[in-house]
């Protein structure tokens, strides 16, 4: 995975938007770079938009939400209203860019933040909710989170700590930093889960315990199963009697209620004779009279309708008369109109014959011209497309004035091609022949001058070899006179060396003796001399080491002087082989230089003779200017032909424009408007309709009177005959009949009312005699005893069965809990047994990891991390050193972790002895270590360190400062440093530089 740009806008103190590309200089050829800037200004913001873009997570803040960013007052530079991150990344799948933002709304209220993915390559935005991109990120990169965090970003200060501290301590830093307290936790959770079913077996056991104290002996069980039987066969008896008691107290009941329903019966016959009187008196005379008149409703209902309709007729009548007049004063503007725009005198009876004569010959006209337009516009299209290569100045807007520039064009063009025509003899050789001649001379032209420049090329390159040979003697001179320098240098510095050792041994076998002199004590016999007292055993004099310090610095000038004469040796068999070589290639030059001298003179004789003294670049531009001549002849030929086309076109084109100004001046006598077909059709429509109703409105008029006459006749006769009959029931006239009658609605309820005050006089008699009946009846089948007394016999009956129910459930209770108890001892001992056997894995497994602290597990756990941790951290020393290996402390040795210095010797030293740049270097091993740890088989290519160069003298520094551009250049990442030291600027020239403003906010700028 490699990071390849990083866009964002208002994040934390960074105003405004910024763009880091790393594809683009500086970062292409300087992919060491710094980001520095005072602390405060922004400098770890810049990983803070890299994981916020990934992951919606900052290592600082955790997980981002409007929540947390309103409430945490982060993310969103202040007194802005939006901010995005946006990185772009390339990984085995492609190239994407994944961006968050967010942005406040006119509210003022901050919306949700919004995640998306984009696929570069294929310019696509990946079908993803927003939840979902950190996941996707991950499947693309290959890391999760907390991976992707220790791989890319290294905190050094961290390892540095890590290096020193004891065991316990080093434990908890490297739970810490791998994030492996899973471990613990799982430690944890097997003592817990262990502890859990322990506790759940020991519940059920004590369960067991407190079943057993319930159960009943043998003989008390025995007495409750009796006792039950017999509370059984009472209650049966007891059901039966009440279920007796239960009957005689319904049929007494429904006694009481018969009679109480014969009495409201009474009671509802006289209320209801009281009804009928009212409705006789208020409502019957007017209804009987009503009655009467209906015997003659369908005659008053045809009187009345006929009346009705006499009235609609005369109303028809006065309308139609209107509609006529109105029609045949339309008909007088209608003449005036076609008079006036179709120049047409008309009336209703030739109307229809003089407008198709009419149509027919205006039409003609006007298809006639339309034919004309069509061959203009066809013609006139054909002489533009003609015209077009000419660029003439005038268009056809004037066809005349557009005629008289072809004219002159063509007279231009013929002036033009006559002179070319003699200049090439154009009479007696064709413009094809003559351009295919001169393009062969230039094809050879060409050959000619390539091939002279390859010649000049040449002798240019033997040139070159012979001043890089002359080059070489010189320097190859002056070696053998350096090399017996230095043979006579170390012949000396050997016979040194030879001399100074000898001394040496002579002192070394002093200090034996020395040594010998050190081990003899008073009273002890010397082994040489045998004396019992050693004076010189107490006062030795201290022995001088200058001897072997001066042979050390011998050894080292004789190894650098015959590493001198190697070098120099080297160097001049190298430049022997160089020389020779160089001879043998300007031999081989010098022989191609003769053969291509032979062949260019053979080849191009011809090109060569017609050359003479003249330049080919001359040469080639007088057969280049012939040939444009002869391209512009045939041009002009082609132009003059068209030329002449153009103007027979023209001609043409205004025979047609005369003839289309005729036939609109013979239309325009005919027809005075704009457009004749809609003009036409809309004063025939407006004729027409006027037609129709006149004579519709002539048709109406006709029957209407006639339907009132006949209707007025119908009147008349039915008037007599109804009136004489209507006078024998004491009638004046028909309206004093029609007076008594009721609407129909309230003639419908009246006598509704009536029928059901009789029907419910029958209903209450009938109900009243079946109730009369009933009650003999049931007097003579129950029994002598009052309600009441049954009812307190029921009582009675009831509360001893209640009793008798209680204690049979009691009884029931103990013998059912007797056997439930027994159970459930049955069922927890099987549950014991299962869980028994289903804990045997909690079991081995919390004796071998499990403890209250998780220490156990974790202990293991570490050390194998940390195992794989300094395997992984050596391997990476190995391309940063060659002097140390980090290795885990012995029992006998300090705590801290180890330095094996294979510079002396394999020599193992605590980590705390190392200088700050040692310390360093190591650290960084660790830290590029977690990084192979937590991206496994993903190849990390972008890396930020953090922390660690403020503390550093400067010495340490720069040592540091060659370290990193070693991993940089052996590694191929492109890894960033962040730190406020100064001098940084002075080694890492490429650097993002963050600076502030005053205000809180500060700017970037990639320099």
């Amino acid at each position: 995975m490699k990071i390849l740009k990083i866009d964002f806008q208002n994040i934390n103190s960074l105003r405004g938007e910024h763009h880091i590309d790393f594809t683009q200089e500086p970062f292409l050829q300087n992919t060491l770079f710094a980001i520095t800037g005072p602390t405060g200004s922004g400098k770890t913001t810049i990983l803070d938009v890299i994981s916020l873009a990934l992951f919606n997570q900052v290592p600082r803040l955790g997980k981002m939400s409007t929540g947390e960013i309103l409430k945490k007052g982060a993310i969103l530079t202040r007194n802005q209203s939006e901010a995005y991150a946006r990185i772009t990344y390339q990984c085995k799948t492609g190239i994407f860019a994944s961006t968050w933002s967010i942005s406040t709304a006119r509210t003022g209220n901050l919306r949700d933040y919004h995640m998306e993915i984009s696929n570069l390559e294929t310019e696509t935005i990946l079908d993803l909710k927003k939840s979902d991109v950190p996941t996707k990120n991950e499947e693309l990169i290959g890391l999760s989170y907390d991976q992707f965090i220790k791989s890319v970003v290294l905190a050094q200060g961290e390892f540095a700590k890590f290096l020193q501290v004891p065991k316990k301590e080093r434990g908890a830093l490297l739970e810490k930093i791998t994030g492996t307290e899973i471990y613990r936790r799982i430690g944890q959770e097997v003592y817990l889960k262990h502890k859990e079913r322990a506790t759940a077996i020991e519940a059920k056991k004590a369960k067991i315990e407190t079943f057993k104290e319930q159960l009943l002996d043998e003989n008390r069980y025995t007495e409750k199963q009796q006792e039950a039987e017999n509370l059984s066969a009472e209650k049966k008896q007891l059901q039966q009697e009440l279920e007796r008691l239960v009957k005689e107290i319904e049929l007494k009941n429904k006694l009481q209620k018969e009679e109480h329903e014969l009495q409201k019966t009474t009671e509802e016959l006289s209320q209801l004779a009281l009804q009928q009187k009212q409705f006789d008196t208020e409502k019957g005379a007017q209804l009987k009279k009503h009655q009467e008149i209906q015997l003659y409703a369908d005659d008053l209902n045809r009187w009345q309708s006929l009346q009705e309709k006499s009235v609609e007729k005369q109303q028809e009548i006065t309308t139609a008369k209107a509609a006529i007049n109105k029609a045949e004063a339309q008909h007088e503007v209608l003449k005036k109109q076609f008079a006036e725009t179709f120049n047409l005198a008309i009336s209703p009876a030739d109307f229809q014959e003089k407008t198709e004569r009419y149509k027919a010959a205006v039409r003609e006209l006007i298809n006639a011209r339309a034919e004309i337009a069509t061959t203009y516009k066809t013609t006139k299209n054909h002489i533009e497309s003609l015209a077009k290569p000419l660029q003439l100045e005038e268009t056809l807007a004037k066809p005349e004035t557009f005629q008289r520039e072809v004219i002159k064009e063509q007279e231009s063009k013929r002036v033009m091609y006559s002179k070319l025509a003699t200049d090439f003899d154009l009479q007696n050789n064709s413009i094809t022949q003559l351009q295919e001649n001169l393009q062969q001379k230039l094809k050879q032209l060409r050959l000619a001058e390539k091939a002279e420049t390859d010649l000049k090329n040449l002798k240019s390159q033997i040139q070159e070899r012979q001043t890089e040979l002359e080059k070489i003697d010189k320097e190859k001179s002056g070696l053998p006179d350096q090399l017996k320098e230095i043979a006579a240098k170390i012949e000396l510095k050997e016979a040194q060396l030879l001399a100074k050792k000898k001394s040496l041994e002579v002192e070394q076998l002093q200090k034996k003796l020395e040594d010998y002199r050190r081990d003899l004590k008073d009273e002890e016999p010397c082994p040489l001399c045998g004396a019992l007292h050693h004076p010189y055993a107490e006062h030795l004099p201290e022995i001088e080491n200058g001897l072997q310090t001066e042979v050390t610095q011998l050894e080292v000038a004789l190894k650098s002087l015959n590493s001198k004469q190697i070098e120099i040796q080297t160097s001049f068999n190298q430049k022997k082989v160089d020389a020779e070589a160089l001879e043998k290639r300007i031999q081989v030059f010098t022989d191609q230089l003769k053969t291509a001298e032979i062949d260019f003179n053979t080849q191009f004789a011809a090109v060569l003779q017609e050359r003479q003294d003249q330049a080919f670049s001359e040469l080639e531009k007088d057969l280049e200017e012939q040939e444009q001549k002869l391209t512009q002849a045939k041009r002009v030929q082609e132009e003059l032909v068209l030329l002449q086309n153009l103007k027979n076109e023209t001609e043409a084109l205004l025979e047609l424009l005369t003839q289309g100004t005729q036939k609109a001046e013979a239309i325009k006598t005919r027809f005075n408007g704009s457009n004749f077909e809609s003009e036409i059709s809309t004063a025939e429509n407006t004729w027409n309709r006027n037609e129709q109703i006149l004579t519709q409105q002539s048709r109406t008029f006709k029957e209407a009177e006639k339907t009132n006459v006949s209707l007025k006749t119908q009147i008349q006769a039915l008037t007599t005959s109804l009136l004489e009959q209507l006078r024998q029931k004491g009638y004046e006239s028909i309206e004093d009949a029609l007076k008594e009658r009721l609407d129909a609605s309230t003639a419908q309820n009246w006598t509704h009312e009536q029928q059901q005050l009789q029907n419910n006089g029958v209903r209450l008699k009938t109900l009243q005699q079946k109730l009369i009946d009933e009650l003999k009846t049931l007097k003579e089948t129950a029994g002598p005893l009052p309600l009441e007394e049954l009812l307190a016999q029921r009582q009675t009956k009831a509360e001893t069965l209640d009793q008798k129910e209680k204690r049979a459930q009691e009884v029931s209770r103990a013998v059912l809990n007797h056997k439930e108890n027994l159970q459930k001892i049955k069922e927890l001992q099987e549950q014991i047994e299962n869980e028994l056997d289903q804990s045997k894995h909690w079991q081995i497994l919390f004796e071998l990891i499990g403890d209250a602290t998780g220490n156990k597990f974790n202990d293991f756990a570490q050390d194998l991390t940390l195992a794989q941790l300094l395997q992984l951290a050596n391997k990476r020393l190995e391309q940063l050193t060659d002097r140390y290996r980090i290795d885990q402390p012995t029992g006998d040795e300090d705590d801290s972790l180890v330095a094996i210095d294979e510079h002396m010797g394999g020599q193992r030293r605590s980590i705390k002895t190392l200088s700050g740049g040692e310390t360093f270097i190591l650290s960084l091993a660790l830290a590029l270590a977690l990084s192979d740890l937590a991206s496994r088989n993903i190849e990390i290519n972008s890396l930020f360190i953090d922390e660690g160069f403020g503390t550093l003298d400067p010495e340490t520094l720069d040592q540091t400062l060659d370290t990193l551009e070693v991993l940089q250049a052996e590694s191929a990442k492109m890894i960033g440093v962040i730190s406020h030291v100064d001098s940084l600027k002075e080694r890492i020239a490429t650097q993002i530089q963050l600076t502030q403003n005053g205000q809180g906010y500060s700017t970037l700028k990639v320099v």
